[in-house]
């Protein structure tokens, strides 16, 4: 195995893991926290799509990467539209919710082990940049789906573990761009402009409107504040890549 392979792998078991964490704190916690978790990772997700995924996508395959960003965000409009969003008022989880909370997630992770796969393939700096990117929605989205599940009646040891073997199919994503990028020329290119497109996507329309939904001032301050922070930190890991 290659160094760029477990740095994939590395980064889609401790993806794994983090998204996981929801079942080890307390409802309270959570109910707390998540609204700030929610911003960083709106800040971080969109600070990878501009200042990290984008600029090398261009680099790489010229403005087509333009193109195939818009793709990106297309299909998983599409997607979403087809399987439904996640959303559910308190005390209405409907019996479908779980099983269309766990396909959505599943294809998300699929494609989030492809953008990993193709973001170290193209170099280290930029799989890193995808790494905490990814890691950081992965931890709030999956809060959010422990909630969903323990809401619709799921005890904790079974909400877990159904969520561990979705996580497992980022795996899927990851081996088909290792094993395809070896027999198409700019594949990882082209992967990578396909998640800047769906990353932009869920930084804009799933993740940037929570900021906004703040009943006062001072929770909507706070999770702008974790917005700023969450870029800042693409910032700093832009600005440290060392780009041959």
């Amino acid at each position: 195995m290659n160094r760029n392979s477990v740095f994939i792998f590395s980064t889609i078991i401790l993806d794994g893991l983090a998204g996981l964490s929801g079942g080890l704190l307390s409802d309270r916690w959570l109910s707390r926290h998540q609204p700030a978790l929610t911003g960083f990772a709106a800040g971080a997700i969109l600070g990878a799509v501009f200042l990290d995924i984008l600029p090398e996508s261009v680099d790489a395959v010229g403005t087509r990467a333009v193109t195939w960003s818009f793709y990106g965000f297309m299909i998983l409009a599409i997607v979403e539209w087809f399987i439904g969003h996640h959303h559910h008022k308190k005390g209405m989880i409907f019996p479908a919710v779980p099983a269309s909370l766990l396909i959505s997630d599943a294809l998300h992770n699929v494609g989030d082990g492809a953008a990993v796969a193709a973001g170290f393939l193209t170099s280290i700096p930029i799989g890193v940049a995808l790494a905490v990117a990814v890691i950081a929605h992965e931890v709030p989205q999956e809060v959010g789906d422990y909630v969903v599940l323990r809401a619709a009646g799921w005890n904790r040891k079974h909400a877990l573990l159904v969520l561990a073997g979705v996580q497992l199919t980022a795996f899927i994503g990851a081996v088909g761009v290792i094993v395809a990028a070896e027999r198409i020329d700019h594949l990882t290119a082209i992967i990578l402009s396909i998640a800047g497109g769906t990353f932009l996507y869920i930084g804009a329309t799933d993740l940037l409107p929570e900021i906004h939904s703040g009943s006062t001032l001072s929770s909507r301050s706070e999770r702008m504040f974790a917005f700023i922070a969450g870029v800042a930190v693409m910032a700093i890991v832009s600005a440290l890549e060392i780009r041959k």
